[in-house]
């Protein structure tokens, strides 16, 4: 067992109910805060049970807009301790990271940094991908309160980088950072930013099922965001999109990131993500389209007595 340390953990969560507890568990065996913010169209039991095992509540009423990052700085603002370690509730920290972590936060790490990244082994419907690179290509999540923040203003997914506060007014460094297969070069550049040796376990897709619940909710979450800050579209632009987007993702995962290693697993995974891609641009389309067929769409939900379209 682990000795509680000085140390918020912050998560922000929707209807996780079935996974929360087991979370909150483990994050409290290690911090003695844990602070978690509940979606504003949560509809389970989460709230209940952060209460019940007496963690801090923070409830959003809709100021988050959806974007998940936005509920992460609130609950990173509101925590009682120097150092801050974002966790999401389908995440655990192995062993390794945990030492890390406690090392760290009581001042007796080798390293004096303010900012630490950690990668990811990811479990996907059966198999930890223990073999691809991904565990090579860390997102920060541990850090001093005040030295880091989500960035939010573009899409939801992804933006794990900071750029202005990560590159320190460096204009090319905000420019690195914000490509992906060079961010983690950049990173480990700098001398603010040290990488740790655990990881993450991410067990976000148990099952195929799963994964595409998941790649539904989350591509719906994007293409709105998406349309929000560009409700027009040309339908050639968004015909090459839903080629390119899809294929530039296969390639990413399964050579960049090494996927081929997990074998049969691997291919399946990429295949997904490419599909997931694909859902965020036809979704964006169809906002697109039914923003300018308006009308004629609300003729025939009139005429028909629909309410889904």
């Amino acid at each position: 067992m682990v000795k509680k340390i000085p140390l918020t953990i912050v998560t922000a969560v929707l209807n996780e109910e079935k996974i929360l507890p087991s979370f909150l568990r483990h994050a409290k065996s290690l911090a003695d805060e844990v602070i978690v913010v509940i979606d504003y169209r949560n509809e389970d039991n989460s709230q209940k049970i952060a209460r019940k095992m007496k963690c801090k509540v923070l409830v959003d009423r809709g100021s988050s807009k959806g974007i998940v990052f936005n509920n992460k700085n609130w609950g990173i603002d509101s925590a009682k301790n120097d150092w801050v370690m974002v966790v999401d509730a389908d995440e655990r920290l192995d062993d390794t990271l945990q030492k890390e972590v406690v090392s760290i936060v009581l001042g007796k790490h080798r390293s004096k940094a303010t900012i630490y990244q950690t990668g990811f082994i990811n479990y996907e419907f059966g198999k930890l991908f223990d073999r691809s690179d991904q565990q090579q290509k860390p997102f920060v999540r541990l850090f001093r309160k005040g030295s880091f923040k989500y960035q939010t203003q573009k899409t939801a997914e992804g933006f794990g980088i900071q750029t202005q506060s990560l590159a320190k007014g460096d204009e090319l460094g905000i420019i690195l950072l914000k490509i992906p297969v060079v961010r983690s070069w950049y990173l480990n550049k700098n001398s603010n930013v040290e990488t740790l040796k655990g990881h993450l376990l991410h067990f976000s897709h148990p099952t195929i099922i799963e994964f595409l619940r998941k790649i539904d909710h989350y591509s719906s979450r994007e293409a709105k965001i998406i349309f929000y800050n560009n409700p027009d579209v040309k339908t050639w632009k968004i015909v090459i999109k839903l080629f390119f987007d899809p294929a530039k993702e296969f390639i990413y995962k399964y050579i960049i990131w090494k996927f081929y290693r997990e074998g049969v697993h691997g291919f399946i995974v990429s295949i997904i993500y490419a599909f997931y891609r694909f859902l965020i641009d036809a979704k964006y389309y169809r906002l697109a389209y039914r923003q300018s067929h308006l009308k004629e769409i609300l003729q025939l939900k009139k005429k028909y007595h629909l309410k889904y379209l």
